[in-house]
C-alpha cells in the first residue's frame, strides 16, 4: 500500500477520481485486436501484389503471343516460297523432258519454261516482301503497347500528393447530352460488374455543361454505383458538369481548374399558358438540382442564388482551386495528376484549322469555353 500513497494523496488534492487500472484481459483483447488488424492489412497488401503480378503476366503473354503469331506467319510465307521453288524446278524438268521427246519444239519449251521461272521468281519475291511487311507491322503494334505497365487501384488515389488515375476511367468532355450520359452510365455499369470495390474515375478535361435531365441520369448512376466514383476536373467544368463534380462524394481538381455554377436556363416559346407550364417545370428542375448543390455547400436555395448574383451580375459564380474547395465544390486540390491506365500509344491529334480575323466563315470557329482566353497570333487583314 505504500507506493500508492503519493498517488492517492495527489488525487485527493486535485479532486479528480483515480483512473481505473486496465485489467489484464482488456490489454490481452487489445493486443489480439491489433494482431488481427495487422494480419488483415498484410493479407490485403498480399492480394494487391498478387493482382498486380497477374495483370503484368497477362500483358506479357499477350505481347509474346502477338510476336509469335507474326513469326509463324513469316515462317508460313517461307514455306510457300520453298514449295514454289520446288514447283519451278519440276516445271523446268518437265519442259526439258518434253523438249527431248520432241526436238522440234525445244525453243518453244525453253521460252515457256523461262516464262514460268520468271513468274515463280516474281511470286517468291512478292511473298518475301509480304512476310517482311507483316513482321514489321506486328513489331510496330508491339511497340505501341506498354506490356510492363503496372496499374494499381488503391481506395485512396492520392499517393504522396499525386492523384493516380487508373485504367477504370470514363471520359466526360464536351456538351452534356443523352449520348454522353448513356456512354458514362454504361461504363459505370461495366466497371461495377468487373469489380465493385475498385474506384472509378470520371475525368472532365473541359465541359461547358448541357442538358439537366441528361446530367441528372449520370448523378443517379453515380449514386447507385457500388464502386466508389471519383470525379476529376483538369481544365474546366461549368453548369451541369460543375453540378456533377460538386455532388460527387469525392472530387479532385488542379489549383488553376475553373468551376462555374449558375441557375438553369431554358429556351421557351408559346402562349402565356404554355409559358407558365414550362416555367413551372423549369422551377422544379432548378429546385431539384440547385437545392442539392446548395445543401452540399451548407446553404439554403435562396441564399445560394443570392450569392450567385453577388458574385457577378449575370449570376455566373466562378471559382478555382482552393476557393472551390472552400465552397465545397470539390473535396481535393492536387498539384499533380498521373494517368496510370494509359498503356497503348494514342493516335496524334489533328491540327486545328487556323482562321484569320476578318476571313469569311470566321464566325463558324469553335466556341470559346466559359472563362477561357486565347494566346494566339492573328495577323491583321492586308486589305485596305
Amino acid at each position: 500500500m505504500r507506493p500508492l500513497a503519493p498517488l492517492l494523496l495527489a488525487v485527493a488534492l486535485s479532486g479528480q477520481p483515480a483512473p481505473a487500472p486496465r485489467s489484464a484481459d482488456t490489454r490481452l483483447n487489445e493486443a489480439r485486436a491489433a494482431a488481427i488488424q495487422g494480419r488483415l492489412e498484410r493479407d490485403a497488401l498480399a492480394r494487391r501484389r498478387d493482382e498486380a503480378a497477374v495483370t503484368d503476366e497477362l500483358r506479357r503473354l499477350e505481347a509474346e503471343a502477338a510476336l509469335r503469331a507474326a513469326r509463324q506467319e513469316a515462317a508460313a510465307i517461307e514455306a510457300d516460297a520453298e514449295r514454289a521453288a520446288l514447283a519451278r524446278a519440276a516445271a523446268l524438268n518437265a519442259a526439258r523432258q518434253g523438249a527431248a521427246a520432241t526436238p522440234g519444239s525445244l525453243a518453244r519449251a525453253e521460252l515457256e519454261a523461262d516464262l514460268r521461272i520468271a513468274q515463280l521468281e516474281a511470286g517468291l519475291a512478292t511473298a518475301r516482301i509480304d512476310g517482311e511487311l507483316a513482321l514489321h507491322r506486328a513489331r510496330e503494334r508491339l511497340a505501341e503497347i506498354a506490356p510492363d505497365a503496372k496499374v494499381e487501384h488503391p481506395l485512396d488515389p492520392v499517393v504522396n500528393g499525386t492523384l493516380r488515375i487508373s485504367d477504370r476511367r470514363i471520359p466526360f468532355n464536351g456538351r452534356v447530352d443523352d449520348a454522353l450520359a448513356q456512354s458514362v452510365i454504361e461504363r459505370l455499369a461495366f466497371f461495377n460488374a468487373q469489380d465493385p470495390a475498385k474506384p472509378i474515375f470520371i475525368v472532365i478535361d473541359n465541359s461547358p455543361g448541357g442538358s439537366v435531365m441528361s446530367g441528372y441520369l449520370v448523378l443517379r448512376a453515380m449514386e447507385a454505383s457500388r464502386a466508389p466514383v471519383y470525379v476529376v476536373v483538369k481544365g474546366s467544368a461549368s453548369s451541369m458538369a460543375a453540378v456533377v463534380t460538386t455532388l460527387a462524394k469525392r472530387s479532385f481538381c488542379y489549383p488553376g481548374t475553373l468551376l462555374m455554377h449558375h441557375q438553369p436556363s431554358s429556351m421557351m416559346q408559346g402562349n402565356l399558358t404554355v409559358l407558365r407550364e414550362r416555367l413551372d417545370w423549369t422551377r422544379i428542375w432548378c429546385d431539384r438540382i440547385n437545392a442539392d448543390v446548395a445543401a452540399k455547400m451548407g446553404l439554403g436555395l435562396e441564399e445560394f442564388v443570392k450569392r450567385m448574383y453577388a458574385s457577378s451580375v449575370t449570376g455566373d459564380w466562378r471559382a478555382t482551386g482552393a476557393e472551390a474547395r472552400e465552397l465545397r465544390w470539390v473535396t481535393d486540390v492536387v498539384e499533380r495528376m498521373v494517368e496510370d491506365g494509359v498503356h497503348r500509344l494514342p493516335e496524334p491529334a489533328a491540327p486545328a484549322a487556323v482562321i484569320a480575323r476578318g476571313e469569311a466563315g470566321a464566325s463558324a470557329a469553335a466556341p470559346v469555353l466559359p472563362g477561357d482566353i486565347h494566346l494566339i497570333h492573328e495577323p491583321a487583314s492586308s486589305s485596305r
